[in-house]
């Protein structure tokens, strides 16, 4: 039941700009590592402790390789440049006046 509940969970709580969809993606992969890490009892009659360090760092290490698409940049529209801009005196003149 968590394991259909943790993509809806990425979606429930996912703000602007975040790649949802990879999170839940590798949400939901993970949560098999960590429900034998903590000795779920679907995995009772097969766990050892060891294994599943194991594959956790495994899992964590190969994980960290997958990454969301890059965002095209938008383009921004050619701001008209003030023609006369006034410098402030940088902090190295004013004080060594």
């Amino acid at each position: 039941m968590a394991l259909i509940l943790t993509p809806l969970f990425c979606w429930y709580v996912r703000e602007d700009g975040d790649a949802w969809i990879v999170n839940a993606f590798v949400s939901t992969l993970a949560f098999p590592f960590w429900a034998y890490l903590m000795g779920a009892v679907a995995f009772a009659d097969h766990h050892d402790g060891n294994l599943a360090v194991i594959l956790v760092l495994t899992f964590t290490v190969v994980s960290g390789l997958i990454s969301p698409r890059a965002r095209r940049p938008r383009r921004r529209r050619k701001q008209e440049e003030p023609e006369a801009v006034m410098e402030s005196p940088r902090l190295v003149e004013a004080l060594a006046s």
